[in-house]
């Protein structure tokens, strides 16, 4: 088996499930009947009496034809007969009705023992009403049922009526919520939700297609849920007749949705459509008088049909992308079209209904809507979430090759600053060991005394070991390279007998020591030294190093006693000094007068890197 197999498996399995999900409550419904109390009394017969005509006789359940006048009363009177009056409380329930109902018994009012905040009485719902116990009598009771329709062409409904114990009249009791206009509350607490939801996702994003569908379906909806409900009815009052004009909006508007969750173009034509159509069905009717049932059976023709159309194109995303939050929304599109044909046969009469079922479904399109927004949030969190793993994997990628490039760099640079440390260090030991060297074999060829030819050797051998030393020094090694300088000149100075002073305690530190510039740093300090003697002839040298009174580093002062006024000489001369300190980063500056000399050596807190 492939590694598409199992996927392709369960996708199959999630398919057929949703499908049976799909019929099985398509057709609950018509299996699930109203409750029938037992040991109940069942009224089943009245006498029927429509607008104060004659009356004649009925069987229960019954409903008015759509052909009667839009405010049509109708009056039924039942005969209650019992043997004795019962012991305990008495109620009476009606399991389904339509429109709105006054009850008398024996010629007292029955009241509601719950008011229905949100009843919609054209779409159905249940009675249930107290008897007072002094009210029933043996034999003959006389209960008058007065059904009233003001407002619309919804055909009134009443089902069998039931007397009996009040304990336990709704049986079973899972119903109650179902039959009862609770469910609409519920509906409404979760649409004003959801709308509240969309329209705060909608503000933060309005160039979603998705959220924007989502929000004008919510808030529409609302809006006509508001219609119809109380005041309006009385307020305006061809509302409830008219509403269904509206229809076709909803329809085109899950069209739309529809196609931006599959991410399918939207026609021009939908946007326009959905205001056109009611306003042009609404003015046919208005001005045109057009009848009332055409009307109304083309707009709910026209919803259905695009709640059609939106669940067919869902469900095929669903089947062909796996896209299970279309299936899901796909489904309660198609129970809407499926209930509200249903509800269309029941307001012309055509087939025997005790509830309008649209309203159930709207509940469970809610649903779907709470489940859609919840999915796509969980989608961009998992999205953003990818992206910051993403952004981090790459990141780490990036400071692993800027690490390498990094360590690639820096030994390159290394080994720049090695090969110019060693050009140095070729050129000193050019300019100073060789040069003594040569000096020795020149005294030595011409017969000059011992002495000459071995001060010259010391000089090439101090050389060298300032060159060595220099090697080996680190960042902030200025001192010990000072130090090591100070250790070879002491012995030369005594041998000479000039006396040395030596303070480095007052020299800041000085960063940035490279073996190059620590050399060139001693190459002043030793040329001074040798110019002292030279042109001194010096019998006393101070190397003294101060801090800076700028601030920007320290100064190191070599002072002699010599009265010479002689220039000092080529070779190691004042322009090659000069030349070493720029390359440090720092300066000399000369002195002469008739106490002696004084050159100073100005560093920065860090030493150039060359």
């Amino acid at each position: 088996m492939t590694a598409a197999g199992p996927a392709d498996h369960r996708h199959g399995v999630a398919v057929a499930v949703l499908l049976a999900v799909m019929i099985a409550l398509a057709g609950l419904p018509f299996l699930v009947g109203l409750p029938s109390p037992k040991a109940a009394l069942v009224l089943d017969r009245a006498q029927l009496s429509l607008n104060g005509g004659p009356a004649h006789p009925v069987r229960l359940p019954h409903s008015w034809q759509r052909d009667l006048p839009e405010r049509t009363q109708a009056v039924y009177l039942i005969d209650v007969v019992i043997d004795a009056v019962p012991d305990r409380p008495q109620s009476l329930f009606i399991p389904s009705i339509r429109q709105k109902l006054a009850v008398q018994l024996n010629g007292r009012v029955l009241y509601r023992q719950r008011a229905a905040s949100w009843a919609d009485l054209s779409r159905g719902y249940f009675e249930l009403r107290q008897i007072p116990p002094d009210l029933l009598v043996t034999g003959t009771n006389h209960l008058v049922l007065t059904l009233t329709r003001t407002d619309g062409l919804i055909p009134a409904h009443l089902s069998r009526i039931y007397i009996g114990d009040a304990e336990g009249m709704i049986d079973p009791p899972w119903l109650r919520p179902l039959i009862n206009t609770e469910l609409r509350s519920i509906s409404l607490a979760l649409h004003l939700f959801i709308a509240a939801g969309l329209f705060a996702i909608w503000a933060g994003r309005p160039s979603d297609p998705v959220f924007r569908w989502l929000m004008v379906l919510s808030v529409s909806s609302l809006a006509m849920a508001g219609i119809e409900l109380w005041p309006f009815p009385r307020l305006i009052p061809f509302a409830t007749s008219h509403i269904v004009l509206m229809l076709p909006a909803f329809g085109l508007m899950m069209i739309g949705l529809a196609l931006a969750i599959t991410g399918r173009p939207r026609p021009r034509w939908l946007v326009p459509a959905i205001i056109l159509v009611p306003a042009l069905l609404l003015t046919v009717r208005i001005l045109a008088d057009a009848p009332i049932a055409p009307t109304q059976l083309l707009g709910a023709g026209i919803g259905i049909a695009g709640h059609a159309v939106a669940g067919l194109v869902l469900l095929h995303a669903f089947v062909t992308q796996r896209l299970w939050t279309g299936g899901l929304l796909g489904v309660s599109a198609l129970l809407t079209a499926w209930f509200g044909i249903h509800d269309v046969a029941v307001a012309f009469g055509l087939i025997p209904g005790a509830f309008l079922l649209s309203t159930f479904v709207r509940l469970l399109t809610y649903l779907a809507f709470l489940i859609l927004l919840m999915s796509r949030l969980a989608t961009s969190l998992n999205r953003l979430d990818r992206a910051n793993d993403d952004l981090r994997a790459r990141l780490a990628e990036r400071e692993a090759e800027l690490s390498i490039l990094h360590e690639t760099e820096k030994h390159l640079v290394g080994q720049a600053v090695r090969e110019q440390e060693r050009r140095r260090l070729m050129q000193d030991l050019h300019d100073g060991l060789s040069g003594h060297l040569v000096s020795i074999i020149a005294l030595s060829e011409t017969g000059q005394r011992r002495d000459d030819i071995e001060r010259t050797a010391r000089e090439a051998l101090d050389d060298l070991r300032l060159v060595i030393h220099s090697l080996d020094l680190g960042d902030t090694d200025l001192p010990l390279a000072l130090a090591g300088f100070r250790e070879r000149l002491t012995p030369r100075l005594r041998r000479l007998d000039v006396r040395l002073v030596w303070s480095m305690e007052a020299l800041p530190e000085i960063q940035g020591v490279t073996p190059g510039n620590a050399l060139s740093i001693l190459r002043i300090l030793q040329e001074a030294v040798t110019n002292a003697l030279k042109h001194g002839p010096a019998r006393l040298i101070e190397i003294r190093g101060t801090p800076d009174p700028a601030g920007a580093g320290g100064k190191i002062v070599v002072t002699d006693d010599g009265t010479s006024t002689a220039p000092i000489g080529k070779g190691f001369g004042l322009e090659n000094m000069r030349r070493r300190a720029r390359q440090v980063g720092g300066s000399i500056s000369l002195v002469k007068n008739t106490n002696g000399n004084a050159l100073q050596l100005c560093l920065p807190t860090r030493l150039n890197d060359c």
